[in-house]
């Protein structure tokens, strides 16, 4: 769970369309501060991610992009 700073732009680097149909390779969204959507997102490895398609989960960072 992301706790300061600002939310991110962020892509998707891989593919999550088993947990929602729009969160394909590429997609693109921003971090949401203080916000969890399961039980993995109290871990610090996860962050919540609202994506541009409407689609919120809790993401592994690893699996997303930072854009500028």
């Amino acid at each position: 769970m992301q706790i300061a700073g600002e939310p991110k732009r962020v892509r998707l680097k891989v593919d999550l369309t088993r947990y929602h149909p729009s969160c394909k390779i590429g997609s693109l969204g921003y971090t949401i501060l203080d916000k969890k959507f399961s039980v993995w997102g109290s871990q610090d490895r996860f962050v919540a991610v609202k994506f541009d398609s409407g689609a919120q989960l809790d993401v592994l960072w690893e699996s997303l992009e930072i854009v500028n």
